[in-house]
C-alpha cells in the first residue's frame, strides 16, 4: 500500500482559510535573541502564527493516513452491520419469541459461531481503527491549545459546536475512553473525571439519536466509531471542516 502525497501547506492553508497563515512569517528577535516557542521551534511573526503553523505542519504529514484509517473504519464497521443484519435475519421474536435463530444441526451452529466472531472482529477493528484517528486529533488540538494558552472556556465554547459540545471537548472525552475504557468498567461510581468525559459522551450519543443505558455507557457498542461518525457525518471532509472551523476558533490566550 502507498499512502498519497501529503498536501502542501499552501493548500491547507487555501482550502481551510486559516487566514492568520494567508500573511508571509519573519524570525522574531525578543531581548536581543531570535525568539522560540514552547516546542523549541523558531518562532515566526507570533506564538498564535508559530502554533498554527505548527497545527498545519502536523495534520498535512498525517492527513494521508487518518483518511486511510477513516475509509478503512466505514467500509469495517458497514460490514459489521451487514453481519448483524445476516444474523438477525435467522429469527424474528416479534413473530414469534419461542423460534430458534437457527434450526438445529452442526452446519447452523457453525455458522451461527462465524458470524459472531466476523461480527466481533469487525466491531473491534473499526473501533481500533476510530480511536487512533480521535487520539491523534485530540493530540494537535490540544498542542495547538497549549501553544496559544487558549482558555477552558474558549475550548467548550468554540464553534462549531455538535450537540451542544465543541470538538475540542468531543475529541478529549472520547480519546479519555479510548484510552481508559476498560479503567473506567472497573471503576464504580466513577470518578469525577471520568464521569465528566461520560457526561459529555451520553449527551452525544443521545441527542445522535443512539442509546445508552446508564451512566457508564455499558449499553453502547463501538463509541469511538460512533462518536467519529457523529463527527463527520460519515465523511473525512466534513471531519476536516470542523476541525480546522474549530482551530480557526481558537482565541490566544493571556
Amino acid at each position: 500500500m502507498q499512502l498519497p502525497l501529503a498536501p502542501s501547506h499552501e493548500e491547507i492553508v487555501t482550502k481551510f482559510n486559516v487566514e492568520i497563515l494567508k500573511s508571509p512569517g519573519d524570525l522574531v528577535l525578543r531581548n536581543g535573541d531570535i525568539a522560540v516557542t514552547k516546542s523549541g521551534d523558531l518562532m515566526l511573526n507570533n506564538e498564535h502564527y508559530s502554533a498554527m503553523r505548527r497545527f498545519v505542519s502536523a495534520w498535512r504529514f498525517n492527513a494521508p493516513m487518518l483518511k486511510s484509517l477513516f475509509d478503512l473504519t466505514m467500509v469495517v464497521s458497514s460490514r459489521s452491520q451487514d453481519l448483524k443484519r445476516s444474523l438477525d435475519q435467522g429469527v424474528d421474536y416479534r413473530r414469534d419469541p419461542s423460534q430458534k435463530p437457527f434450526p438445529p444441526g452442526s452446519t447452523s451452529f457453525k455458522r451461527r459461531f462465524a458470524l459472531t466472531e466476523e461480527i466481533a472482529a469487525n466491531m473491534l477493528g473499526s473501533e481500533s481503527c476510530a480511536g487512533a484517528i480521535l487520539l491523534n486529533l485530540t493530540g494537535f488540538l490540544q498542542a495547538l491549545k497549549d501553544d496559544i494558552n487558549a482558555g477552558r472556556l474558549d475550548w467548550e465554547g468554540t464553534a462549531p459546536l455538535i450537540h451542544g459540545h465543541s470538538v475540542g471537548v468531543i475529541l478529549v472525552a472520547t480519546s479519555n475512553y479510548f484510552r481508559h475504557w476498560d479503567e473506567w468498567r472497573k471503576t464504580s461510581p466513577p470518578t469525577t473525571r471520568q464521569a465528566t468525559s461520560m457526561d459529555v459522551l451520553n449527551a452525544v450519543l443521545h441527542s445522535a439519536g443512539l442509546k445508552q443505558r446508564n451512566h457508564r455507557l455499558m449499553g453502547v457498542e463501538g463509541i469511538c466509531t460512533k462518536i467519529l461518525d457523529v463527527l463527520s457525518d460519515g465523511d473525512f471532509e466534513i471531519l476536516s471542516e470542523r476541525v480546522f472551523a474549530f482551530a480557526n476558533g481558537l482565541k490566544p490566550g493571556p
